[in-house]
């Protein structure tokens, strides 16, 4: 809700760069230093359509607020995602029987567990603003052996099909032909 396109006293899309980033002045972290951030490309292209004549002010404004000004209680933000959770029926426990509708939390925590078959686990550290790594490889990496299992073989068909890659490390050369060279 204080994402801004141009405020240097606050959080702001920083287009000044090769990639877009989000930039973190100096006063609003602890360790009290300005910060750049990388934002998945998908934000970054989302952001990108927004004319450039239009990238003033907050990035996302409220048209029901009655003071643009006024900054949202992270209470109010999270109750209003949770009421869209609640009315998109998105239950974010049905393994357990209950009923828990997506918060803003649970879009955090896919967010990361997305990424997390995508990058190394370094990257999304970063990405995911983890202070330390122990952090990003308890909750993110590793969780889902089914998933890590699927992507395995995906990645495993993929080189034997494009025939780019040698897991087993046993497999002949090829010659500038295609054709396997013969063993001398």
């Amino acid at each position: 809700m204080q994402l801004f396109w141009h405020r240097d006293d606050r959080l702001r899309i920083d287009l000044s760069g090769k990639r877009p980033m989000l930039r973190i002045p100096a006063e609003l972290k602890k360790g009290n230093e300005d910060r750049l951030l990388p934002m998945s490309p998908e934000f970054a292209e989302f952001l990108l359509k927004v004319p450039a004549g239009r990238r003033v002010g907050r990035v996302f404004r409220l048209s029901n607020l009655r003071i643009q000004d006024a900054r949202p209680s992270v209470e109010w933000v999270s109750r209003i995602i949770s009421r869209i959770g609640k009315a998109a029926k998105v239950n974010t426990a049905p393994k357990t029987g209950k009923v828990k509708f997506a918060s803003a939390h649970d879009l955090r925590r896919s967010f990361g567990e997305r990424w997390a078959r995508r990058v190394m686990p370094q990257v999304l550290k970063q990405l995911m603003r983890h202070k330390s790594i122990d952090t990003t490889m308890k909750f993110y990496v590793g969780q889902n052996a089914e998933k890590t299992a699927d992507a395995l073989w995906l990645a495993y068909r993929q080189l034997r099909d494009t025939d780019l890659g040698n897991t087993s490390g046993n497999s002949r050369p090829r010659s500038a032909s295609g054709k396997k060279r013969r063993k001398p």
